[in-house]
Formats: C-alpha cells, structure tokens, sequence
C-alpha cells in the first residue's frame, strides 16, 4: 500500500500508555482513533488496519515465501535456468501478514513535547507458519521510540525508520518492498533533528551498526572459520537536511558506516570505512506529484535494499572488498478524483564489478584454474523494476489496490568465455524475470 507520510524526523510524535488506561479516556473530536486522558495533557491515538494482500506470479517467484519474503525482491528473482524458473510458473499467494497495529501518544508540557510511538506487524519470516490449518504468523516491531520536541529541535530515541531514507520520495506501491534501488530499513538510534531558518531542517543521528549477528558481510572463498571475527565498535553516522513547502520537498543525506575484522588468530586487524548519499525529492505537479530518488557509495550493504548482505562488501581473509552501487527510481502519481490515483514506478540498480583486473578487487567474474576463485555466478550486476498500479479509496476506512510488476536481473556470471554452465564451476551470465499481478484491501481501525 502506499507509504506517503510525513518524514519522521520532522515529527514531533509520540510515550506510550498503558491500555488499562482506556476507560479512563475521552474521545478527541478532530482525530479518528484519538483519545484525551481526563485531567491530562496526554493524548492516546490507536492506528492500524487489516490487510489482505494477494499475489499472482506468471513466472517464478522466490521459493521461501514463508520463512523470507513474500514480496518482490529484484535481487532474489530466479534465473531462467534455476528449476524455480523452468518448472514453476503461474503460482498464488495470499496473506494477512501486513496487517499492523500502532500506539502513539503526546503529552504537552510547559517546556517540551513528549512523545512516543509503538507499532508492530506480523511480517516476521518463520516457518510455523502453516498454511495447512492456521496461518499463523510472528508478530515483528516496527517502531519504539520517544521524542523531546521544544523550540530548539526534537530529540528521537529508539528505533523508527533509518535518517538515510527520505519517506516523501518512497515509491507508491501495492507490493509490500517496492524497488530495491534505495534505502528500506528501520534502525535503532539516537537523532537529532534541528530546525534552521523557515521550511529547512538537519538531522543528525547516530545509528546501530551491523556488527557482527548477520552483519552483512560476505566470506570470500576460502576465509570461513568456526569462529566470529567481525566486531562492532562504532555507530553508522547519519545526516539529513531537507526543505519543504507546499510545492513539495527536497532532501540530500550522507551516511557511513565502519567494517572491521580482527584478524584469524596470530594475525593482524583490518577495517574498512563504507559510504552512502542519496539526493530526493517529491513535487506538486498541477495537482499530481512527481518523486525521485538517486542512492549511490561503496559499500553501502543494507543502505541500498537491493544490496542487503550479498553486495555491500565482502571479506577476503586479509581486507574488505566494497561493492559500488548506484540506484535509481522515478515515480509519476496521477489523481483522477478523489477515489482513484494511479502510480506508474521505474528502477534501476547498478553494481560495479569489482574484479576490475585488480589484486584489491579479487572476485572478477572470471574462473581462475591456479587459484579456483570463483564469483558466485549469481551475483547481480544489474536490476530492473517496473509497476503499474491503480488505489481505490472507497471510504476513509477501506481501501484497494491493484498492481502489474515487471522485474528483470541481470548477473555477472564467472565465464568470459560465456560457455555451458557446470554448476559450481563455471557458469554464464544470466537473465532472470518476473511478471506478477499483486492486489490488496486494506481496512483501517478507524
């Protein structure tokens, strides 16, 4: 479903409350879902809706739809030549896992605003979950975080949307993930968001770094060992400034994030400084809007979704190895009435090839017989997105949505003689593609 909302680090949302204290509550007139707590400054508001999400794959699909991710990865979808792709086609798929439910309250006192916000949906991959009988599935937080809001900014402690992503400019899409070409992760982290002259923010923040429990760091061959050696010893640094207005907003951010190994035993440390940026924006466009975002740095791992841990940097044994990346996406949002808007979505996602003919860029997507190094031949090299979709909003409380994905992924390989594939040896570079039709309905709690 759409995910146009306000910036969270120009919020001044949000301390939780506990339910006992529904009785004790009025209705706020002016807001759906909102509650006055007599003889308080304190407002409740409850959020959520049931959603019904339907998928129809003309091709393959990622097969772990249960245990990974229903919705569309671009970096995931099978190769023409994987059995996924040559023996499973027309496939449905239908689940309630986005469903969600939120808590937010804002307490006004003399000298600040006190917020805080609790919100959680039930996407977390597991394979209990049973489509045989009951469906059931794990519920996964979302957000936790208070806010200090005053004149001199708003302080934001815990977890919510990373400060690298810039939610006015996400793409509109029904499918759950939307392009893989820029940022999509949620982080816990201390922010600071200062207000400058008029419609001009900055915020800073310092947020949880990898470290070493899927740290998204890749073994190149031969480095595995029965023991962890990455670490984590400082925060990824984040900064944003942006403006807005009623024409729209424009916003540029920077992030670095540190990888460092401490050697096998007996050896010596190494490390290596990863970096991001991204430039977006979302404009009025004669009573349409335009977004687009561009997302690019070396290293960037799970800054960039479609890099996630496969192409942020890889580990040799004796360095780190950073992956450039360089996405893209444009999104054009036109309104026919009040009823009816319709998206139309591109993307694309670049990775260099570090193998350029380097001994600091060893995993060239060629096979050596001497050192039987090998690039995973399923290493993506380029990505492809595109969706269609219409919204129908049919009250205030329900809502659907239709949509046609076109995806396509192109790998390195690891033949430059661009031979018969021998699997875990040698293999060509390779096309794979998606054709899914994806429909929603959503039903808010108020």
């Amino acid at each position: 479903m759409p995910r146009w909302t306000p910036a969270p680090w120009a919020m001044a949302i949000t301390a939780s409350a506990s339910f006992s204290c529904f009785s004790a509550v009025a209705f706020a007139e002016d807001e759906p879902g909102t509650f006055r707590i007599p003889e308080t400054t304190t407002t409740l508001t409850f959020s959520g809706y049931a959603q019904l999400d339907v998928a129809y794959d003309f091709k393959a699909r990622n097969p772990y739809v249960e245990a990974d991710d229903y919705a569309i990865i671009a970096a995931r979808i099978p190769l023409s030549s994987s059995y996924e792709a040559r023996k499973k086609s027309g496939q449905l798929y239908l689940t309630a896992r986005t469903s969600r439910l939120g808590l937010t309250t804002l307490t006004t006192t003399r000298w600040v605003d006190i917020g805080a916000r609790l919100e959680a949906d039930f996407w977390s991959g597991n394979l209990l979950t049973s489509q045989e009988f009951t469906n059931s599935v794990l519920a996964r937080l979302r957000h936790a975080y208070g806010t200090l809001s005053g004149k001199y900014g708003t302080l934001l402690v815990g977890q919510t949307w990373s400060t690298f992503m810039d939610l006015n400019a996400a793409a509109q899409t029904v499918d759950f993930n939307g392009p893989g070409s820029g940022p999509g992760l949620r982080m816990p982290m201390i922010r600071y968001t200062i207000p400058l002259q008029e419609n001009f923010t900055v915020a800073l923040a310092a947020e949880n770094a990898a470290g070493t429990d899927q740290n998204g760091i890749t073994d190149g061959p031969g480095t595995k060992t029965p023991y962890t050696r990455k670490v984590q010893r400082i925060p990824d640094l984040v900064g944003r400034v942006e403006t807005a207005g009623t024409w729209g907003s424009v916003s540029a951010a920077g992030v670095t994030t540190h990888y460092e190994d401490v050697g096998a035993p007996g050896g010596d440390s190494y490390s290596k400084q990863g970096w991001g940026a991204s430039l977006s924006t979302a404009l009025n466009v004669f009573g349409d809007t335009f977004r687009a975002s561009v997302t690019g740095g070396r290293g960037l791992g799970r800054y960039m979704f479609a890099a996630g841990s496969a192409q942020g940097v890889t580990d040799t044994g004796e360095r780190f190895v950073l992956w450039d990346a360089l996405g893209y996406h444009v999104n054009y949002t036109h309104v026919w009435n009040p009823q009816f808007r319709s998206n139309v979505v591109w993307s694309q996602t670049f990775f260099r090839n570090n193998g350029a003919s380097s001994p600091e860029h060893p995993y060239e997507p060629t096979f050596s017989p001497e050192t039987m190094d090998i690039v995973d031949p399923e290493v993506n090299q380029q990505l492809e997105e595109l969706y269609v979709n219409t919204f129908w909003t049919l009250t205030r409380q329900v809502e659907f949505g239709l949509e046609y994905t076109f995806g396509r992924r192109h790998t390195f390989g690891n033949d430059e003689a661009r031979g018969p594939c021998v699997p875990g040896i040698l293999c060509a570079a390779e096309v794979g593609t998606m054709h899914r039709v994806t429909s929603t309905a959503r039903f808010n709690l108020f």
